[in-house]
């Protein structure tokens, strides 16, 4: 497989599980429960979450999302490295089909992450 379908998979598939992975924190609450908050008036990272204290808990949150997409990269980099001979590409219309369903992914998760904050500040009642 060529250099470039190999970077276009990787990436597709690194900014797709970036955003479900975002999601996945806030579907599971007992996960995002786990992960560390910056609190910027005490200037520290803590891993509870502390009553009328003002957090920032997207940092976690998306630091998670992050390691985790990059795992999911790796992992399918790994693997087209392993099964592909070097003349294998891409066709054409396994890329198309592969950038529609990476952008559907991202479209459904960015619109739950809105809908979420929408809800969470009282804007969607």
């Amino acid at each position: 497989m060529k250099k470039s379908d190999t970077t276009y998979i990787v990436g597709s598939v690194f900014a797709a599980m970036t955003c479900f992975f975002y999601c996945c924190t806030m579907w599971f609450t007992w996960l995002s429960a786990r992960l560390p908050r910056y609190y910027p008036l005490q200037h520290a990272w803590k891993w509870v979450k502390e009553k009328n204290v003002p957090s920032q808990g997207w940092y976690g949150m998306q630091a998670f999302a992050f390691i985790c997409a990059g795992a999911a990269a790796l992992i399918v980099y790994l693997i087209l490295r392993r099964c592909s001979d070097k003349e294998s590409t891409l066709k054409p219309v396994h890329t198309k089909l592969l950038g529609i369903a990476a952008t559907l992914i991202m479209i459904a998760c960015m619109t739950n992450m809105l809908c979420h904050e929408f809800a969470r500040w009282n804007i969607i009642k």
